[in-house]
């Protein structure tokens, strides 16, 4: 019933962007989102989901996205998430499994509006 209380705001979802940012260019130079939302299914327990990983060209190989990847992972616990996924391309499921992820075998559907 106290998890319920969510259900008050049905969009209550919570993003949270983080970025890096090279202060001698004054350019961010990667970026992921964060996003935490309470699932019905789960009696409204949050889950989160990490979105839109991406390090500048210039940038990749400094560890960059390993700051960003441990740093959402280790706040999606602090925040009591049952779980975390992410959406990824064959070519970094190696990347993200470093950080304990795991391919899923759910399958993942889309219709795409726009370019």
């Amino acid at each position: 019933a106290e998890n319920m209380q969510h259900l008050k705001n049905p969009f209550m979802i919570l993003w949270s962007l983080f970025v890096v940012e090279d202060t001698k260019l004054g350019a961010i130079v990667a970026t992921a989102t964060l996003v935490i939302e309470h699932k019905f299914t789960h009696s409204c327990a949050k889950r989160g989901r990490i979105e839109d990983v991406v390090v500048s060209g210039d940038c990749r190989g400094k560890q960059l996205g390993k700051l960003l990847m441990s740093t959402l992972t280790l706040l999606s616990k602090r925040l009591n998430c049952y779980k975390i996924t992410l959406e990824c391309l064959p070519k970094n499921v190696a990347f993200y499994t470093k950080f304990g992820y795991s391919v899923s075998e759910e399958n993942y559907m889309y219709q795409r509006f726009f370019n």
